[in-house]
């Protein structure tokens, strides 16, 4: 057990250094599921958030405005936000499922993650100036998340435009057990190499057995 969970470990650590991108988008939407449940819980048990409360950075008073809901609705933008990380998260789980089998990603992925990307980023801008032009004031918890859809879209971004060249697929494990083999068994000398020096050394033999002779 403990070799086969260090085998596992160390197959993660592959994929991580291979598909770095993936694996980024990946912790920032657990991070930012994390967050998300967090602002929703004290949204509706009307807790203050644990942040700083004074000055141009103030958690309390963004999360008290208008802003904190969705346009029209009395339901907090915590909650869209928190859908946006998981379908995020969802997605580079995807591609990262698809490298550690050795098969290549879904042909849309890509373009797919981009464009929800970009529309997160297109509702952090309208929030970013919600708080900078309308309220005068920051709120740390905000900020982290905005952050964190801006790379996600920079990822996302620098994914498209990149193409990958083709790589192998893993080998069949019979193959991998055919190549074993082979590897492992005693060499044999070729039986033709045998019987044709066999042959010319009795011809010779032959030959000089007369001119003993006389």
């Amino acid at each position: 057990m403990t070799e086969q969970a260090d085998g596992v470990g160390a197959g993660l650590v592959a994929l991580a250094r291979r598909a770095p991108g993936l694996t980024a988008m990946l912790l920032m939407a657990v991070a930012g599921v994390g967050i998300s449940i967090y602002l929703t819980t004290i949204h509706y048990a009307k807790v203050a958030p644990f942040c700083t409360t004074g000055g141009v950075i103030n958690c309390a008073s963004v999360l008290r405005s208008q802003f904190s809901n969705v346009p029209g609705t009395q339901l907090p933008i915590t909650i869209p936000g928190l859908l946006w990380f998981v379908v995020s998260g969802g997605l580079a789980f995807v591609g990262l499922r698809a490298l550690w089998r050795g098969s290549p990603e879904p042909e849309r992925l890509r373009a797919a993650h981009f464009v929800w990307a970009a529309a997160g980023m297109l509702f952090v801008l309208y929030l970013v100036y919600a708080e900078i032009v309308v309220l005068h004031s920051i709120c740390e918890w905000c900020t982290t998340v905005h952050i964190m859809t801006f790379a996600t879209f920079l990822i996302a971004l620098g994914r498209l435009q990149h193409v990958d060249t083709p790589t192998r697929t893993p080998v069949a494990r019979g193959e991998r057990n055919r190549s074993a083999n082979a590897a492992h068994a005693p060499t044999r000398p070729a039986t033709g190499t045998a019987r044709h020096g066999a042959t010319t050394s009795r011809q010779r033999t032959s030959a000089q057995a007369p001119r003993r002779r006389r």
